[in-house]
């Protein structure tokens, strides 16, 4: 079985490289933001143009959806900085991404949002957290020329972070698909690690 370091392991091992840089080439902790940093009030809208009939969506329900032909998808609350801002922060999650933070481990965000300028935003007005924007995926966002399902275009982006040089990884999501097939690139990387943690939005909020 393979060896799992502890969150404390982690840091410590991390903190001690490559002294006067920022953050570190080989360790990253990876967060998805709705239901594991943040719940906020912000829903998908899906309208049936064939029968005009209209619904709302949680992100934990979206995770779920299979999208009919007839569905028209409208993410606008998303792009909202003030709904973003009312959310409840998940606390313990939070501190976790705030230790890496203060330690000088590499932070990444990689979430189904669609607008990574906004993200930036609101982890730097709001949480007083300025992440590399390199490092903030948006997947849904244009910029990134992802195609697929959000767990392929989360997997594109776990790619991009490989790609980077980051082999010791954390990554904390809410959806049990997104962090299979992230789980999966270590059989495609060799020397690639990937602890993937399920959070869970119950465990404390702030």
């Amino acid at each position: 079985m393979k060896h799992v370091q502890s969150y404390t392991e982690f840091i410590n091992e991390g903190f001690y490289k490559r002294p006067g840089k920022s953050y570190h080439g080989r360790k990253i902790a990876v967060f998805d933001l709705d239901d594991t940093i943040v719940v906020s009030k912000a829903k998908i809208k899906v309208c049936d143009h064939d029968t005009g009939d209209c619904f709302e969506l949680t992100p934990e329900e979206y995770n779920e959806y299979e999208k009919a032909p007839s569905h028209k998808l409208d993410f606008s609350q998303f792009k909202d900085l003030e709904i973003m801002k009312a959310g409840k922060l998940i606390d313990y999650y939070l501190k976790i991404l705030k230790t890496a933070y203060k330690s000088k481990v590499a932070v990444g965000i990689v979430t189904a949002r669609d607008d990574k300028e906004m993200i930036f935003r609101w982890l730097s007005e709001h949480l007083g957290i300025y992440i590399d924007k390199s490092l903030i995926f948006a997947v849904n966002d244009p910029v990134h020329g992802y195609r697929g399902s959000i767990a392929d275009r989360k997997k594109l982006a776990f790619e991009e972070i490989i790609d980077m040089g980051y082999t010791d990884i954390q990554f904390y999501d809410d959806d049990r698909a997104n962090l299979k097939l992230v789980k999966s690139l270590e059989k495609e990387h060799p020397g690639v690690e990937i602890m993937a943690v399920r959070a869970n939005k119950r465990i404390s909020i702030a």
